[in-house]
């Protein structure tokens, strides 16, 4: 009976040896990474704008709660096949906002309207982009000399709109404007996605999202023989 209890208590003195560094290991690689820490997705790879996500692009990866990026999402659901609305680096948290296309899609008060090209002053850049902002600078189709000051300053002056006889105020509301559709003069549609320092060709079909305001000014001053100066930043 004597070894019994003599085996126990080397099994106990033992175990309580290989219990400190079991609990240090334990509490190294296991408690303290996942506590007070989140899975979100995060960017296996970098990713261009425009592009549908897929497994490959996307990963879980466990983060500190004080370093949760706002709108991050958790659930594969949420990003997989989705479009980016910009490009996004390696390892960085995809948020809800990074594949936000809503812009792209009209409001129930808001229209996808086709610019038609008689009422284009010249061709839109090679480089604009689906989901690009763009302004419309009112141009008279005699008045090419305003066209290539307005593409200079992007936004004219009160005075020089006053001398052609447009209210400052709207042209100021043809700004900001979404492109939902473009495409070039090779057929094919530009995505989002497309490499700015490589255009395809020049643009000569755009869509733009406008609201019924935009619209009816648009309508308005291409049926009085203006012309729309494409411009963006």
């Amino acid at each position: 009976m004597n070894i019994w209890y003599r085996l126990l208590y080397y099994l106990l003195v033992v175990g309580l040896c290989l219990s400190g560094p079991a609990l240090l290991i334990g509490w190294k690689w296991y408690i303290e990474p996942n506590w007070g820490s989140v899975e979100v997705l995060q960017a296996a790879r970098a990713i261009e704008r425009g592009s549908r996500l897929s497994q490959a692009d996307l990963r879980l990866a466990k983060v500190k709660k004080e370093q949760l990026v706002s709108g991050a999402l958790v659930d594969w659901t949420a990003a997989l096949n989705q479009e980016t609305t910009r490009a996004i680096r390696l390892n960085e948290q995809i948020t809800d906002a990074m594949v936000n296309t809503e812009h792209l899609i009209p409001s129930p008060d808001e229209w996808n309207m086709p610019l038609p090209a008689e009422w284009m002053f010249g061709k839109p850049p090679g480089s604009l982009l689906r989901g690009d902002k763009v302004s419309l600078l009112l141009v008279k189709k005699e008045d090419g000399d305003r066209a290539a000051a307005q593409a200079g300053e992007q936004e004219p002056s009160r005075e020089l709109l006053q001398q052609l006889d447009i209210p400052f105020e709207e042209e100021k509301k043809l700004q900001e404007i979404v492109v939902s559709f473009a495409k070039g003069t090779n057929n094919q549609e530009v995505a989002a996605s497309d490499d700015r320092k490589k255009p395809t060709g020049t643009v000569s079909t755009i869509e733009l999202v406008v609201s019924n305001e935009q619209k009816e000014l648009i309508r308005k001053y291409g049926s009085m023989g203006y012309t729309f100066l494409i411009v963006y930043r």
